[in-house]
């Protein structure tokens, strides 16, 4: 049975798709053979719609660490237990993780850019209010595939240093470092509408996502210096 290299889950809106073409950029380091960023597919394994057979046939064994990133994982329940069912027992799990509340507005500008609707709501601002609830769902895939294997990273810190971040991941699967190049290219994800939140919509995010932050510095160990909850 063959397995990706490497995973990534999130956090959506996290620049997963800016490092994912950083981290691409190793001659080594490959997508599926469908060269897809998000396969989509984990949780679908799992919730029994389409055979595990779908997903790893993605990844054969050609001598390229082949891997994805799909940031809707973090927070699907059913990805965690599918993952450490199919995934190597080596195969490191990466998160990127965002400021919760610049992370949701970042997202409805995204949703707002895509809707053909005048701004998204109000299915979008229901799921992307969950979707900050980091150390919950951290806890989740924890539970399942052991803290080890999950490499969590700060967007804000690795957008500081992205060789740094990037050099660490290739050293865990094993591969020497190589330099980047377009670093500060746009990602192919970048929102271009503007979204202005409701009066008080940002005050209720902070009043809800400031348990989770001081669970994830506590909990991870992490600088989290650079989110305004933090500062």
């Amino acid at each position: 049975m063959t397995t990706p290299a490497w995973l990534g889950i999130g956090a959506q809106r996290s620049g997963t798709t800016w490092f994912t073409d950083l981290l691409t950029q190793h001659p080594e380091i490959g997508l599926g053979t469908n060269g897809k960023k998000e396969q989509h597919l984990l949780h679908k394994v799992g919730d029994g719609l389409v055979p595990a057979s779908d997903y790893l046939d993605l990844f054969p064994d050609d001598g390229v660490r082949r891997g994805e990133w799909t940031p809707q994982y973090l927070r699907h329940a059913s990805a965690p237990a599918t993952a450490a069912r199919l995934l190597g027992p080596d195969v490191p799990v990466l998160v990127l993780l965002r400021d919760p509340v610049e992370r949701f507005l970042s997202a409805m500008r995204l949703a707002a850019t895509r809707a053909t609707s005048p701004w998204p709501y109000p299915v979008p601002i229901t799921v992307q209010g969950f979707s900050g609830f980091y150390a919950d769902q951290l806890a989740m895939w924890a539970h399942h595939v052991g803290r080890e294997r999950l490499v969590v990273m700060v967007y804000e810190s690795v957008r500081r240093a992205p060789q740094a971040a990037v050099d660490a991941v290739w050293a865990r699967l094993g591969l020497a470092p190589v330099a980047l190049t377009d670093v500060d290219r746009p990602s192919r994800s970048s929102s271009h509408a503007t979204w202005e939140p409701p009066e008080g919509l940002v005050e209720s995010l902070e009043v809800l996502y400031r348990p989770q932050v001081g669970r994830l510095a506590d909990d991870w160990d992490l600088d989290l210096s650079s989110w305004s909850l933090q500062r």
